[in-house]
């Protein structure tokens, strides 16, 4: 597996003396040239040391082909009182321009485990607003109802939801639910809203495997249906582990078709990965699409799949760590086959080393021939929380890299 240094690489969040970062999110708004990226504050290294929420805006420079970043800030109206905001979770609505910025606050310094050992849960679902950008915050909006009190604790995201065709909003989260027996499971979710953001609710578990930290694709079936692809980060321990996936076919309601992909492994004690996709039109006037189309071509001829070749295939990108042994060498898998998500690539290595965490976002200008593809992520010389920096790439420098570790 190749690896490259040849991209545009920005640190936007450094660990200083006496508190560092973590757990990185990314949202762009569509057609501003505006990225929003996130990160929690940490006091120390643990997760009970999470402050508050930070975030840096980014604006996209055609002359400099990257983006200049606005200084960190606290988004301070992100917090409720006695409490440790975690998990930035965005969303943006594009029915009303509205960014919905989700996050669990936790009780003190109460730890997941001690929730988990317990079976008492003291975290909270909040989000807050912004209508400008990300320039100015509302309020925090507690949400937390009744059933969420139920579990021993929860977590949405981390990283970006996404909004369905239908304009349903889709927030990825996970909890452990309380068993009969004493016990916890672990098990992925959505929390939905069908009226822009006014009421949200719970999708069933699903089931089968256990299951964390995930995030969430809608992607067009030849049919003409629509999937909702889950993938998430195992809860599972011992040698050679890797990632869960699941299907919707109702917006996330429910989930089915659960299995393992042993492609796209997991580091011991798992990690966190993210996943974007975006239909092969955009790439039509590009050279690399005939490539990116060939290539599913045969995709499809290995998985037997006798339906049609249309023009508008889908294409799914996958970022996570790619080291059984230990969180490092982060980097990005590919696939075209929504209907078989066991057909994913060999990686492509974006950073040799340490690394843990990352987010990837599809950007696309008016007036730019080449959409963008970037990634914010945790990584350092040392150790994988050092830093959180962003990488920008163009699409196809991204297909092509991918494609010939594939081939190679």
């Amino acid at each position: 597996m190749a690896s490259t240094n040849s991209f545009n690489t920005t640190v936007l969040f450094k660990q200083e003396k006496g508190f560092g970062y973590r757990i990185p999110a990314l949202l762009y708004i569509p057609n501003t040239g505006t990225l929003l990226a996130f990160a929690e504050k940490r006091l120390g290294s643990r997760d009970e040391d999470a402050d508050v929420l930070m975030l840096r805006r980014g604006t996209y420079k055609k002359s400099l082909k990257n983006f200049e970043w606005e200084d960190v800030t606290p988004i301070e109206s992100a917090r409720l009182k006695d409490h440790r905001s975690m998990n930035p979770c965005p969303v943006y609505d594009n029915n009303t321009g509205t960014v919905f910025l989700f996050f669990i606050v936790v009780y003190g310094n109460v730890s997941e485990q001690h929730q988990i050992k317990t079976g008492e849960n003291v975290t909270r679902l909040c989000f807050v607003t912004s209508k400008d950008k990300g320039q100015n915050w509302s309020s925090p909006t507690d949400v937390t109802n009744p059933n969420i009190k139920k579990w021993a604790t929860f977590a949405v995201g981390p990283g970006h939801g996404i909004q369905l065709k239908s304009g349903r909003l889709i927030i990825p989260a996970h909890a452990y639910e309380k068993q009969s027996d004493g016990q916890v499971m672990s098990r992925v979710f959505t929390f939905f809203s069908n009226d822009h953001g006014k009421s949200w609710n719970c999708g069933d578990f699903v089931s089968r495997e256990e299951c964390g930290e995930c995030q969430m694709v809608s992607v067009d079936q030849y049919n003409g249906f629509d999937i909702l692809y889950c993938n998430a980060r195992s809860i599972k321990r011992g040698d050679k582990q890797c990632r869960v996936q699941a299907v919707s076919t109702d917006g996330g309601c429910t989930f089915t078709d659960v299995s393992l992909v042993k492609m796209l492994v997991e580091p011991p004690n798992g990690c966190h990965g993210s996943i974007i996709h975006f239909p092969a039109s955009k790439l039509a006037g590009l050279n690399i699409y005939h490539v990116i189309k060939n290539y599913h071509l045969e995709q499809k001829k290995k998985e037997k799949d006798t339906s049609e070749l249309t023009e508008n295939f889908e294409i799914i990108l996958f970022s996570h760590t790619t080291n059984f042994k230990s969180r490092r060498d982060l980097g990005m898998y590919l696939n075209t086959c929504p209907g078989s998500f066991h057909t994913w690539t060999e990686p492509w290595i974006i950073y040799p080393g340490p690394s843990a965490y990352s987010e990837l976002a599809f950007v696309e200008f008016p007036g730019e021939d080449i959409p963008l593809v970037t990634c914010l992520f945790e990584c350092g010389s040392k150790s994988e929380c050092e830093q959180i920096s962003f990488s920008v790439f163009q699409v196809d420098e991204v297909i092509k890299n991918i494609l010939k570790e594939t081939t190679d």
